[in-house]
């Protein structure tokens, strides 16, 4: 009819020598809980990128969406159960799958059958437990595999201030034979005040001898990798 304006929810207008109709753009308004939820899962994205950071020698593919998804959406869970609240028996994280950082490789516990155990001995102090085992029967590697390099990464973060306050990482290099390789503690200070997240990951790397030359296997079949231990102070 060659009207312009707005009548209840539908816009007139023309452009050129026709006219057109289109519905009038809708505005939500964001409730308060929506708002505080919002808040909370920024806070999340910002812890999840401190993991990754702090545990990026255990991590193969730092870009892997998926892992940065599922790793922001456990961590917003858990933060809306703690509630800024001290740490307590009821408000640890509990990613009960804990927690591949790999989500093209097989799980850990499919390329290594060996349990490697987190302790919290007293405030400030870990004990990263590896057991005695023999590599070439509890580690599944590739037919021209030689060796196998287990990586061990700790980072604690200040979840209040979100940043990172402390930092650790190792290696340690198993030949894949029939000899037992003896267990081992590795002791580890870092600072832990109340109000921190302390998390632990561990990867499996493989060296391969191709002509005369060590290299590393790159197939995510063989780059297992995930949190072991995560715990709230």
């Amino acid at each position: 009819m060659g009207y312009r304006g707005r009548m209840g929810n539908v816009i007139h207008y023309k452009m050129g020598d026709k006219f057109y109709s289109r519905s009038a753009p809708v505005k939500y308004e964001q409730t308060v809980a929506s708002k505080a939820s919002a808040k909370v899962f920024g806070k999340a994205s910002s812890i999840g990128a401190l993991i990754r950071k702090g545990l990026s020698s255990v991590i193969p593919n730092s870009s892997d969406r998926k892992m940065h998804g599922r790793l922001v959406a456990e961590i917003f869970t858990w933060l809306q159960i703690v509630r800024n609240r001290p740490a307590a028996k009821n408000n640890q994280p509990k990613f009960d799958f804990l927690y591949s950082l790999n989500s093209e490789a097989p799980r850990l516990s499919g390329r290594w059958n060996v349990e490697v155990k987190v302790l919290n001995p007293s405030p400030g102090r870990l004990e990263i437990w590896v057991p005695a085992f023999i590599p070439k029967q509890a580690i599944i590697a590739p037919p021209e595999a030689i060796e196998v390099i287990c990586r061990i990464a700790t980072t604690v973060i200040d979840i209040n201030n979100i940043k990172t306050i402390g930092r650790f990482k190792a290696e340690i290099i198993y030949s894949l034979d029939d000899n037992e390789a003896p267990g081992q503690t590795i002791p580890v200070e870092l600072p832990m005040p109340d109000g921190s997240l302390v998390v632990t990951g561990l990867s499996l790397v493989y060296a391969v001898n191709e002509d005369d030359t060590r290299s590393i296997v790159t197939d995510n079949a063989f780059l297992p990798s995930k949190i072991i231990k995560m715990f709230y102070v």
